[in-house]
This record gives C-alpha cells, structure tokens and sequence, in this order.
C-alpha cells in the first residue's frame, strides 16, 4: 500500500502540467531574439519518449485509479465489521446500499485500469530503441497486475453485497448478475512474468465462491463473526499490496527517467 501511495506521488508530479512558457530573451538594444546556447538541452526531449508518454497517459491513470480502489476497499473493510457487530435490520439496509454504490465505483476504476491497458501508447514502436521496448513490455505486465489485483478487491466486495443481498431480498437484480460475469478475476503474471502469490478468492469467511453461497450460515452479530471477516479481508489487502509493490518496482524506474 506504501509503495502505490509513493508511486502516485511521483506519477502525479509527472502529469502536472508544465509551467508556463517564458518569453524568448531579446537584446534590449535591438528586440532581436537572443539565441540559445548551443550547450543546453532542448527542454522536453526526454518527457517526449515512448515511455514517458505511456507513463503519462495510461499509467498514472490507471495508479490512481487503483489508489482509490484501495481507499474504497479500506472503507468497506470497516463497514462490513460494524455490518456484522453492531448494526441493527434497519442500518443493515442502509450500509448495504452504501456500499451497492461504493462498489459501483470500484468497477469504474477497473474500467479505467483496462482502459489504459489497451491504450495504444504501451505499444512498442518499431523503432524502439531495445530498452525502452523492454520498459514498455515491463510496464503494460505491471499493469496487468494491477488489474489482477483490483479485480480481486472488486469481486470480494461485490461478493459479499450480492450475497447479503440474496439472503434479505431474495434476489439478485439484472445490473448485479451482469456485473457478477463481467468482473471475474483477470489472471495475469506481475512484473517479470511471475505472481507473487495467489490471491484470496473470497473475504467471506474462505468461502469458495465470490457470489451467492446458499450453504452458508447467515451473518449474525458476533464478535467472532466480525474478527474472521476483518482477517480475510486483511489476507486479501495484504497480498494486493504485494502485487502494488511488486508492479511499483517497474514503474517508478520508468517514471524517474522521465523527469
């Protein structure tokens, strides 16, 4: 989690935009322009690399994306323990639709996550120099990582909605069903072609399935209830930010050599 906490913060220093443009030094004497030292370097050359563009225009966006999914996976962590411990029906109902939204916004962020994996600046250009084409096919991997991961905090949550849901209503609406077939888990290699370890299917007391499970006792309001609940949502937050930092150790190399 410190590591894409860090990355964001370097990411967001890269695609601020640039300061404004100074006018070009004239002799005072004449108003001609005063031309540049032959020995400077032309500003922006390095920022124009295939790699810089790709880490402004798929990569940062896709870090912040799952940066917020990580701050909604945080939330919701607390919720379903005050879900389980201390809410009444009545409040019950109201956290379930809370977090009916939260989760929507969870699947928008991995909407943008793939979005930015299909972006054409993480294609390699044919006249890539070799390193950069390795740093474009490292990046769009940690990429898919990401995604890996953030899909595994969206199918937990929504999982636990859905299966709340079908015990106190019955029913699982169109929107959730094709939300269930949309998000499934994306298994994809992290940086270097190897994951760092599986990730959890469910957070809801190790179940095997990410959605409904008729077999499994209803939610009451135990402490224990809450404690196992709150320590598979902590297996999955900690393998997650295994895979975070494991995709950081690509992409704050790649964005350091654009500055």
């Amino acid at each position: 989690m410190l590591a894409i906490v860090a990355l964001g913060a370097l990411l967001l220093g890269l695609v601020s935009p640039p300061p404004a443009p100074q006018p070009t030094p004239t002799n005072p004497f004449n108003l001609n322009p005063i031309p540049a030292p032959s020995n400077l370097p032309v500003i922006g050359r390095t920022r124009a690399k295939p790699v810089c563009s790709a880490i402004r225009r798929a990569v940062a966006p896709a870090v912040a994306a799952a940066m917020k999914n990580d701050a909604t996976f945080g939330v919701m962590r607390k919720t379903i323990f005050d879900y389980v411990i201390k809410d009444s029906e009545e409040a019950r109902d109201l956290h379930l639709m809370q977090m009916d939204r939260q989760v929507d916004g969870m699947v928008k962020n991995v909407d943008t996550i793939e979005e930015a994996l299909k972006s054409s600046v993480l294609d390699i250009p044919a006249t890539a120099k070799p390193e950069d084409a390795k740093m474009l096919r490292d990046l769009r991997r940690s990429l898919s990582a990401i995604l890996t991961a953030q899909k595994a905090e969206v199918n937990t949550m929504s999982g636990f909605v859905e299966t709340e849901r079908m015990r106190r209503f019955g029913q699982l609406s169109e929107s959730e069903l094709n939300m269930q077939r949309s998000n499934q888990p994306n298994v994809a290699n992290g940086p270097g072609g190897t994951i760092p370890s599986p990730i959890p299917v469910s957070g809801f007391l190790h179940d095997t399935e990410t959605t409904f499970n008729s077999a499994h006792p209803a939610i009451g309001h135990g402490l224990n209830e809450a404690h196992l609940l709150d320590r598979d949502l902590g297996d999955i937050a900690a393998v997650v930010g295994k895979y975070e930092e494991a995709a950081s150790k690509v992409i704050i190399p790649a964005a350091n050599s654009c500055k």
